[in-house]
Order: structure tokens, then sequence, then C-alpha cells
């Protein structure tokens, strides 16, 4: 399972193997290569990454500075070593919940998101009290510890220049890069408010394509299709992301669930403006913005494709009645009837009727 691994990433894994046994490679997504193991000694679950660090004698300053915050929303750092030149690792605690992609699959409610925004916008706080950014928010580096979420990816987390308050931005993944650094190739703290925009957006059930060609146009695509080097493909469909993501149509609000209201949707607007001047400034303003959004929003959710809303005592489904619209129950006792004057119509209109 480590052929295909750089031979010094190779080598490391079998010095670990003198204090960690149970090696689970971990293939899904991110940057860098993943394993899970467990201590030989405390029996304790790990997380083991390794990635790419830039070179010189302060390419651990981060995790180091990481290691002393302390936050129920950061995943504590172990250890953190070089590797050589080129690679490094950090260990963490391995935690069972999964991954926001995970959580977003089980379709959690409107409150339950929000409250994973608070908790991850707190984390942020910390990192950004000690001037640093994190560069890669996005759902899979971010875990679930029970309720807690916890930032536990920090290859990509930077130093700010304390003069200008910037760094370098980071090449990865391209559908959460700010808009600002895809021209400026920089980073500052509103490039984190900008990618955690993106999360809020997308846990709040946004729509979001991990194949970057459904970003493209049916014309962008017969271009896409003509061309034989994949490397050549990548960069194209970078490119249309870029596009969409500077004019700021990236996220497309209108995907979302109708009780996300006109309100509520401000908030996210003022994550993910494509000026960062005129982005929310700061975690601080993020976690004012969604402690408002939270008592605006009535806490629906999905049941696979029913719509479900416990208020004032009553829990009321709509329920799809196969032809495009939705039909309302209320639950009375142990069952469900239909809600007498509600007709079956569109989701939007019975969200916005049922309890007028």
């Amino acid at each position: 399972m480590t052929n295909d691994l750089p031979q010094e990433v190779q080598a490391c894994i079998k010095d670990l193997d003198a204090h960690y046994t149970d090696f689970q490679r971990v293939e899904r997504g991110g940057t860098g290569y993943r394993w899970f193991a467990k201590n030989k000694v405390s029996q304790a679950k790990v997380a083991i990454k390794f990635y790419a660090g830039e070179s010189g004698d302060r390419r651990h300053d981060e995790p180091k500075l990481l290691s002393q915050i302390q936050s129920p929303n950061i995943l504590p750092i172990h250890d953190a070593r070089n590797v050589s030149e080129d690679w490094a690792y950090f260990i963490t605690p391995r935690c069972g919940g999964g991954d926001l992609d995970d959580l977003i699959k089980s379709q959690p409610s409107v409150h339950e998101c929000v409250d994973i925004v608070l908790g991850i916008s707190h984390g942020m706080s910390a990192i950004h009290a000690r001037g640093m950014v994190h560069r890669d928010l996005k759902p899979g580096n971010v875990v679930m510890d029970g309720a807690i979420p916890r930032i536990a990816d920090f290859g990509t987390v930077r130093i700010l220049d304390p003069d200008s308050s910037v760094t370098t931005a980071s090449q990865h993944s391209s559908l959460y890069r700010p808009p600002e650094s895809w021209s400026t190739n920089t980073y500052t703290r509103a490039g984190d408010v900008y990618q955690l925009g993106f999360v809020t957006y997308q846990l709040l059930g946004g729509r979001v394509h991990y194949d970057g060609r459904n970003y493209l146009t049916a014309a962008e695509r017969k271009t896409y299709e003509a061309m034989h080097d994949v490397v050549d493909q990548s960069l194209f469909v970078d490119a249309a992301i870029r596009r969409k993501a500077e004019n700021g149509t990236l996220a497309d609000l209108s995907s979302l669930p109708p009780w996300i209201t006109v309100a509520s949707k401000k908030a996210l607007r003022n994550m993910l403006h494509p000026d960062p001047g005129e982005r929310l400034g700061s975690m601080a303003d993020v976690t004012a913005a969604m402690h408002k959004f939270r008592g605006d929003t009535d806490n629906w959710s999905f049941r696979v494709d029913v719509a479900r809303l416990a208020k004032s005592g009553k829990i009321l489904e709509l329920r799809p009645t196969g032809s495009g619209n939705y039909e309302a129950f209320q639950q009375k006792k142990s069952s469900f009837r239909r809600v007498p004057g509600l007709q079956p119509d569109t989701l939007a209109a019975l969200v916005k009727n049922c309890f007028s």
C-alpha cells in the first residue's frame, strides 16, 4: 500500500511502525497522504497526515503554534516533524464521526448546520488570533467529534506577514479558492471567511459539484472533450471555476431550500462577496451573522425527500406527491393527517403558508 508513495514517506512509515500499528490508508480526497493508526502503548487512535512542506527552517512554525491553541474546535496536534526537504507530517487524534462531507449526506437540520458553522468560526478565530490563516477550509478538512466540529487538516496553514497581513495563496481545492487569490496569488483572513461561506452554503443544501466539468457550459464542454491532455483539461475547468468565483455565481443561492429566507441569504452573500473589501471582515462578524441567521430561520430538515419541521409544539411534514408538488401533513398523537385548508402545492409555497 506504500509503493506509490515518495521514497522518504515510505521510509518514515517504516519508522513509525515502531510506535504505531493497524495502519489504514485513507484514500478519499485531500492533498498529501493520510493514514489512520493506533499507538502501541496508549492504544489511542490517531490520524497521520503527510504533506508537502515549504523549504526552510521555519517550515513547522505553523504546527508548533497550532499545538499551543486550546480550542474545542481545533483538533490537537500530538506531533509534527520534517521527513525531508519536501515532506513533513503531523499526528492528530482520530475522530470517529467522519467529516463534513459525511454529515452533509445525512441531511442535517438548519440549526445543526448553523451550530457547526459557529464552531468552525470559533476555531478559526483562535487560528487568526495567532496571526495565521488556514487557506483550505472545506468539508473534508473538518471532522465531527460527536456534535462538535473540529478543524483537522493543517498542511496549508500559513503565518501572515506581520506588516501586510498577507501570505501566498494555496494552489489546492480550486472550488474553494477565494476569487481574489486567482488574480493576485495572495491570501488574507478574508479568504478564510469566503471559504467558510462556501462551506456554509454547502451545509445548508446549496448545489455543489465536485466534478468541475459540471461548471462548464455546453460550448465549453465540447471544447473540453476535444482536448487530449489531462493537464490542459484540468486548467480549462479551473478557468471556468475561476470565472464563476470572480463574478459571484459559483455558489447558486437559488439552489438552497425554500426555508432559507431572503434575509438569511444576505449573510451568505456577505461571506461570499467576490470583493474581499465587501466581505464580512472577521470571524467575529461571521459569528454574529450566524446567530442572527439561526434566530431568523426555522429548523427545517429533509428526511430523504420529506421536508420536516417541529415548531410551536407541532410537527409538520411536507411530502412529495410524485407530480412535482408536496402535501402538508401534521402529527396528531401518534399519526400524521393532512393539514386542512392546504392544497398540494410547490415546496416553496407550502413552506411559506404552512405557519401563516
